[in-house]
């Protein structure tokens, strides 16, 4: 994940609940510069996960064993129903608490991430201007997100306790708990915020290494707008302590971990020192390698979380869509139709909520290899077309994806595949429904067992 100042209003909201149990040192000046796992809020996340979940089970239990459950009336009419409910509840669980643990286990890729995002920041500021205005974004597309999702999500979960509520006052006069079973639900719905702000907090990882991929690719077109006309690259900037050769050394020294010194100079405005098109093809190349170094670390960071997110995600839509298709064609309650579409609505968007940042990351890493390929037709230097090809190869070579645990890389396509599991598995479940739906009659059953009993 990354912690910033432009990304602490995401950081801060995950840390409450539960997925970044960590402490910020700060410097005097307020710069920060080291994460640490905090004790008490290990045990803080450990404590909400746990207690949710369990109470979580203790309410579906109690339901279920209730005269009358609140949801049997419409989620566990059958066998098969009352499997796809358990499932569905189970894996928001265990999403929840796998996020938690990679949060607290995840702290050296955290360390990391944060670092190399760091020094691509300081080395893009060289050739990138507008750097600085990107950063100022970051924090109103953070509130954004986490007001959007906070939004659905809330709505969602307010309109299906009052759907709820109504199906429990329908049955009070039968069953006086009907109320109590309701509530009893709470926890499950709480473990959602969780479960969202999870999908938040990795599309916001994901979207800051796409935001470093695109202010390289801008980089590539302001330093070589005329490769072929242009061979050496003049910066003029206003500098108040070094030129621009020396933080380029302090940039890249800094990321090899050399530590340098440098003078502080009086305030000048005059032009840089020439960078020539190699150095700065060479410095382009080890920021574009350190930001999928970078994918990596957030793949290892979420991997298990991911795992069981992508298994929630499949998980509830293909039962979202069987309680829907199921209420269309039976009973036909009008509300409980929409609370279902409503909620595959949301399963969607939260499925793309972690599919998409990953897409648009790949986008723009695979958008760095057509800009060299235009410089490498119009590069005329042979040090630089050198460098070119060195980057290119790298390029080439460069595989780093965004995967759940490595056993599924996760972009676009992965969209066609769900929908052809949910398909799949759509129609497994309303052939089992079918046969729920009509059991064998006493002379089907006579005559199953004598044909039986000949064949043994």
């Amino acid at each position: 994940m990354e912690i910033s100042e432009s990304t602490q209003a995401v950081f801060f909201v995950s840390r409450i609940f539960g997925l970044a149990p960590y402490v910020v040192k700060r410097t005097s000046k307020g710069q920060i510069v080291d994460y640490k796992r905090n004790l008490l809020l290990v045990i803080y996340s450990l404590s909400v996960v746990f207690c949710l979940a369990g109470l979580t089970f203790k309410g579906i239990f109690l339901d279920i064993n209730s005269k009358k459950p609140i949801r049997f009336v419409f989620r566990m009419k059958t066998a098969t129903s009352r499997v796809v409910t358990t499932l569905d509840v189970s894996v928001v669980v265990s999403a929840c608490i796998c996020g938690v643990f990679c949060g607290i286990y995840g702290l050296p890729f955290v360390r990391e991430l944060n670092q190399r995002l760091n020094e691509a920041d300081d080395m893009l500021s060289i050739y990138v201007a507008a750097g600085k205005q990107d950063d100022r974004g970051k924090p109103r597309k953070g509130l954004a997100m986490l007001t959007l999702v906070g939004f659905f999500i809330t709505g969602a979960l307010a309109l299906d306790i009052w759907v709820w509520y109504r199906i429990a006052h329908k049955m009070k006069k039968e069953n006086q708990d009907s109320d109590a079973n309701v509530l009893g639900y709470c926890p499950f719905y709480a473990l959602y915020y969780i479960l969202m702000m999870f999908h938040v907090l990795f599309a916001q990882s994901a979207l800051g290494i796409s935001n470093r991929f695109r202010r390289l690719n801008v980089a590539l077109y302001q330093v070589f707008p005329e490769f072929n006309k242009t061979p050496i690259i003049e910066i003029t900037s206003v500098s108040s302590t070094n030129n621009v050769s020396e933080k380029l050394d302090n940039a890249v020294e800094k990321i090899r971990g050399i530590t340098t010194v440098s003078h502080a100079r009086p305030l000048v405005v005059h032009p840089q020192p020439l960078l020539t098109p190699d150095r700065v093809i060479e410095n382009m190349a080890y920021i574009h390698a350190s930001l999928s170094t970078g994918v990596i670390l957030v793949s290892n960071t979420f991997g298990v979380a991911l795992l069981a997110v992508l298994g929630s995600c499949l998980l509830h839509l293909v039962a979202t869509s069987y309680f829907l298709m199921v209420e269309l064609v039976g009973d036909k309650d009008a509300v409980f139709s929409w609370i279902q579409a409503l909620w595959l609505f949301i399963h969607i968007f939260r499925f793309l909520l972690t599919v998409e940042p990953c897409h648009i990351t790949n986008v723009e890493s695979r958008r760095t290899m057509a800009i060299v390929c235009n410089l490498m037709r119009t590069c005329q230097e042979s040090v630089a077309k050198e460098r070119l090809e060195s980057f290119w190869r790298q390029l080439v070579g460069n595989n780093s994806m965004f995967t759940a645990c490595g056993l599924c890389s996760i972009d676009r396509h992965i969209i066609t595949s769900y929908c052809g599991a949910i398909a799949t598995y759509l129609v497994i479940l309303i052939q089992f429904k079918e046969a729920d739906d009509k059991p064998m009659s006493k002379a089907g059953r006579r005559a199953f067992l004598k044909s039986f009993n000949n064949t043994s």
